[in-house]
């Protein structure tokens, strides 16, 4: 095969997924639970062995719900919530009883320059103890912009962690830059296996990102694809992604063009495309998690992001790596939602980001 016709059979897929496919069931009614109001940006939330929920504020705030009641478990120091930055993605240790830890991701200035951390914690007592740095100096501007730091740890213990290019164009395709990239490390911050090699940086999984939001991951991996990645676009195309090794072909340089194509197949022939894209406009897709279990009805095993921009929250069927068909819940009804996960009870928990009076909400399918 040509390197002209392979071209094209990857552009028409990428046209394809970008179409809009209408679903053929209607999803099933559902029933929303406020379980927390007045709050300012909360960002992730994450789901401790007991099945009570943590979850952030962007200015620097680690919560605890338990019981109906919330409660502050942490603040923070020398969080730096400018624009887009802040205290962002959490993650619940997934071997919590042997090791009782929550990471955090978030921006600083203590160093003295603008960088993204992960913070790992002991949580006791509804308390956050013995900080101890795992990553730091991952790429950040004073305004915030393109910070990434999603957050997410497999049944491996490995964790996962989505960075944003820190809106500089070289690098997500820099093997030494940390920007626009996923990373996998193990809990002390030292390189996951698998990842890949030189002239990568060690904790490097994939490159030629733009500003990964959103990050879900399957028990095991499903023919090489650990999960999804939601992936901020450009002018167009916000991209769910699959999670596997290599170069998802986002190169703005120079310095800085977002004229280019998220995945540039011209300069990077071999580069990953989307399993499912926005298309012409963008509407900010943010958390993304894989809906589970038969009361979801038709929408089980499908995947749902949180959307911004356009305030709802958008569900995908991906089939061998394309989207079959696609939903929307709740348009309009919340404002922008940021978090999307799923908790061990098989309930959507959504995060709104709307800045002032902010909610976390329970969604289940109406009995």
């Amino acid at each position: 095969m040509t390197k002209t016709i392979r071209i094209l059979m990857i552009s028409i897929l990428l046209f394809a997924i970008a179409v809009p496919v209408a679903a053929t069931e209607a999803p099933p009614a559902l029933t929303v639970e406020v379980l927390a109001s007045g709050l300012t940006n909360p960002w992730d939330v994450g789901f401790l062995a007991d099945g009570n929920l943590v979850f952030t504020q962007r200015p620097g705030t680690v919560s605890l719900i338990s019981g109906g009641n919330v409660t502050e478990i942490a603040r923070i120091p020398d969080v730096a919530a400018r624009g887009e930055g802040g205290l962002m993605g959490i993650a619940v240790d997934t071997a919590f009883d042997e090791h009782p830890y929550l990471y955090v991701a978030y921006n600083t200035l203590r160093s003295g320059s603008p960088e993204v951390v992960v913070t790992r914690y002991t949580y006791a007592d509804n308390a956050l103890t013995a900080p101890m740095d795992i990553i730091t100096g991952l790429p950040a501007i004073p305004g915030g912009r393109h910070s990434g730091a999603q957050l997410e740890m497999d049944a491996s213990s490995v964790l996962w962690v989505g960075t944003g290019d820190a809106a500089t164009g070289t690098n997500p395709q820099d093997p030494t830059s940390l920007g626009g990239k996923v990373l996998r490390v193990q809990r002390d911050g030292t390189p996951a296996e698998g990842n890949l090699g030189e002239p990568f940086d060690p904790r490097i999984f994939s490159y030629g990102h733009r500003n990964t939001q959103g990050l879900a991951l399957l028990s095991e991996p499903v023919d090489g694809v650990y999960g999804y990645s939601a992936e901020h676009g450009s002018y167009r195309d916000d991209e769910l992604n699959p999670l596997v090794p290599g170069n998802f072909g986002w190169s703005p340089h120079p310095p800085y063009d977002e004229s280019v194509p998220m995945t540039d197949l011209d300069r990077f022939p071999d580069a990953i495309p989307a399993a499912w894209s926005s298309g012409e406009r963008t509407i900010a897709i943010s958390g993304v998690t894989q809906l589970r279990g038969d009361h979801w009805g038709i929408l089980d095993g499908a995947w749902a992001m949180a959307v911004l921009k356009d305030q709802h929250v958008r569900v995908v069927r991906i089939e061998n790596g394309a989207t079959t068909a696609e939903w929307k819940l709740l348009e309009g009804e919340y404002g922008r939602i940021r978090a999307s996960v799923l908790g061990p009870d098989g309930a959507l928990y959504l995060t709104t980001d709307n800045g002032s009076d902010d909610k976390v909400l329970r969604i289940t399918p109406t009995p």
